[in-house]
């Protein structure tokens, strides 16, 4: 609405001096002409021209501005709140539409759009967090693992507080998990809610159980080293509870712990702490007793798990495929150190393997068997130069499953390894390969400077390897090869081909020789300072690297990584921890890599914080954290990996339904009665929910605005003006006038 225009002065000078000049020059003007012999038509056409250039120029004086107020009104604001919890898929009353049902029919019914005449609609999801719109209503997942309704009602009006709401249009079955009330600023905006079950008498209650949902432990031990065990148990139900829960090896019981559930409290996390007496495979059984009265289901009561036990010795198993220099004295570089254990084999002609003992002795035998059981006896495995062939897929797979217990294996290979048909090619190995050999690999022959990278000064496996200053050259490496994305390249060529590389795979280690010809620094230097030449300082420190020993794990950068279960929720918020006491090693660029169950790949970088029961720690201490949202049901797989690639640690999470918002419960009517009538809104049944859409307040706001521009400034007076004179000049020569 617009309301008449009103005309602003604003003079240059007082209209005091302008009116009377204007008087004067009128009076001048008819004087003059009155004395003139003109008739009494030309004489007023002359002075009405005069007279009119002379009224524009006063009004232009005048500086005239137009004002005007315009008057706009805005349509008020109308929140749609859509709970999606899970607990709206629930339907205890075995109704035909459950609330979902209802919620999905009530938007798509045309109702809703319709509002969009009286209001401007704004919606918003409600579920443990608050988010911004609504796909359409058939695609709406209601899947939240939370209800926090009066958190995020609260949250509304705060992001809602410069607008003029209507009200709040409530689509919830009301158990609200937040216990947060109304703020004095929520309180005066109405919520309106249609109810989306019928009532109805409850005739059975959802029972409670308890189970033991995850058991972490590692997945290879030595005999008479203490391990951790965390085990998770959750429940269904509510109340304060406290029951024993056992850790067993066949019948006897090993360790009791006490698992106290706090009132609300929905899981708990036990710790054990077992030494393994004997080698092999030992099962072990988790455990728990609670009360019979609360646990509806007792087949979930006990889970078991498998743990290989190995002799604490360093046994290490090496396997050549043809005899060379690498194997004469690599051997006798592991044959010199105490504190390992060796069994070589060498490949015959024949295709059989013969036995080296310790004292270096031949004799005729079997090498031993590729199984589980048998790889168990050794922490270390060396695989020297040998065909594909030589080892069967099982043996492989056997292979590839001891290094992702935590077993090390060294990789010696050359020609035959390497190549197309070699064992380093084939299936199982190739997963952990720390390099992989590229069209047209060869061993290259001369002669090639070689010096540690900067990674390998500082590495652990080759450390002590940066006081002995220069290397000796090689006359040969093994190219072109392409490293793996969590390798590190210790020694390199001066090019940057790489001669040693090393990974992590699962909880063990790999590293790999690029050369035939590390041997020949066995030949060098033989310093009476030193008590080993350098290449059996090279060969004991790989293998060490590869085997630490129980001590030394404890105080080495072990990457691992923490999270407080392994089965969450969906739209549940998951602390990814890692723990990582890098010191001689980088720890910046730590990442998060999360593969989804429909193969999707997710990066996040590990931010540095303190880490706590967030995820599963019961004292707080240093280390790297970062945070997903799981969307989809299924299993994620979280690889946490230093920038290099050097190390990397992984574990699997299962997302599925939040079965604790189904708890079987009515919604709550007193909560939406209390909240409608708290904020003078309405709570109607579904039946009445159409009535419920015309009776919602519709005040419209209005906002005037002053509207001012200048009217003096035109070119078209200018105009007029200049015609003015123009055509007075003209009759008066016409009429031979001065």
């Amino acid at each position: 609405m617009i309301p008449p225009a009103v005309i602003i002065l604003d003079p240059v000078l007082p209209l005091w001096v302008i009116v009377p000049v204007v008087v004067a020059v009128g009076y001048g003007a008819w004087r003059t002409y009155r004395d003139c012999a003109l008739t009494a038509r030309q004489r007023w056409i002359l002075w009405s021209l005069r007279m009119g250039a002379v009224l524009i120029l006063a009004w232009l004086l005048l500086l005239a501005r137009d004002r005007s107020v315009v008057v706009t009104k805005e349509q008020p604001v109308l929140v749609v709140a859509v709970d999606v919890s899970a607990s709206m898929t629930d339907n205890p009353g075995e109704f035909k539409q459950t609330r979902r049902d209802r919620a999905v029919a009530f938007l798509g019914s045309g109702g809703v759009d319709s509002l969009s005449d009286r209001y401007r609609v704004v919606r918003y999801s409600v579920g443990a967090d608050l988010e911004e719109g609504l796909p359409e209503p058939a695609d709406i997942r209601f899947n939240a693992p939370r209800s926090h309704l009066g958190t995020c009602l609260n949250r509304i009006v705060e992001r809602m507080r410069a607008e003029n709401v209507a009200g709040i249009l409530l689509l919830s079955d009301g158990l609200d998990q937040s216990g947060e009330r109304p703020t004095p600023q929520s309180l005066r905006v109405p919520v309106f809610i249609p109810e989306l079950e019928d009532e109805f008498t409850a005739t059975t209650a959802v029972a409670g159980d308890f189970w033991v949902a995850d058991v972490s432990h590692p997945k290879m031990m030595a005999v008479n080293w203490k391990a951790g065990i965390e085990v998770l148990v959750r429940r269904r139900g509510a109340g304060a509870v406290a029951f024993p829960v056992h850790l067993k090896q066949g019948e006897r019981v090993l360790r009791t712990s006490m698992a106290e559930f706090a009132e609300g409290e929905a899981f708990k996390q036990v710790t054990f702490s077992v030494e393994p007496v004997e080698v092999g495979q030992v099962l072990y059984r988790v455990e728990i007793v609670p009360p019979v009265e609360a646990d509806a289901v007792a087949d979930n009561n006990s889970k078991e798990f498998l743990v290989e036990v190995t002799d604490p010795k360093n046994k290490v198993l090496y396997i050549e495929g043809v005899p060379r220099w690498e194997f004469k004295f690599l051997k006798r570089a592991l044959l010199s150190e105490r504190n390992y254990q060796l069994s070589a084999f060498v490949r015959s002609g024949n295709g059989s393997f013969i036995n080296f003992d310790q004292v270096s002795g031949q004799a005729g035998g079997e090498m031993p068997v590729f199984s589980a059981e048998g790889l168990a006896a050794y922490r270390v495995i060396v695989i020297g130069d040998m065909e594909g062939a030589a080892l069967t897929d099982d043996d492989r797979r056997n292979l590839r499953d001891f290094v992702d217990k935590g077993g090390g294996l060294l990789l010696v290979g050359a020609g035959k390894s390497y190549g197309p048909q070699g064992v380093m090619q084939s299936t199982y190995l190739q997963e952990l390969m720390p390099a992989v050999s590229e069209a047209g690999a060869t061993m290259k022959e001369g002669r090639f400077s070689v010096d540690l990278t900067p990674t390998g000064r500082t590495h652990p496996g080759l450390g002590e390897l940066a006081q002995a200053g220069s290397l000796p050259p090689l006359l040969s490496f093994w190219g072109p090869v392409k490293t793996g994305e969590f390798s590190s390249v210790l020694v390199s060529v001066a090019d940057g081909s790489p001669v040693v590389v090393v990974r992590r795979f699962g909880q063990g280690r790999v590293a790999m020789l690029l050369s035939d010809s590390l041997w020949r620094w066995q030949l060098g230097e033989a310093e009476a300072a030193a008590e080993k030449s350098l290449y059996s300082r090279f060969v004991t420190q790989v293998v060490y690297w590869l085997a630490p020993n129980e001590k030394d794990v404890e105080k080495s950068s072990l990457l691992q990584v923490v999270t407080g279960r392994t089965e969450v929720e969906l739209r549940e918020k998951v602390t990814v921890g890692a723990v990582f006491d890098a010191k001689g090693e980088a720890a910046a660029g730590l990442s998060c890599r999360i593969k989804t169950p429909d193969g999707k790949m997710l990066v996040f970088p590990m931010l540095a914080g303190a880490l706590g029961k967030d995820v599963g720690l019961s004292k707080p201490m240093d280390g790297f954290r970062s945070f997903f949202t799981p969307q989809e049901p299924g299993q994620y797989e979280v690889t946490v990996a230093t920038a290099d690639g050097t190390q990397s640690a992984s574990l699997v999470l299962l997302a599925s339904e939040p079965e604790h918002e189904r708890t079987g419960e009515a919604i709550n009517r007193d909560y939406l009665g209390e909240l409608a009538r708290e904020t003078g809104g309405k709570r109607v049944p579904w039946a009445e929910r159409t009535a419920l859409l015309k009776e919602m307040p519709c005040q419209t706001q209005e906002f005037s605005q002053v509207l001012e521009h200048s009217v003096w400034d035109r070119w078209w007076w200018i105009g007029v003006l200049v015609a003015l004179f123009c055509g007075e000049w003209w009759w008066r020569r016409k009429l031979d006038l001065v």
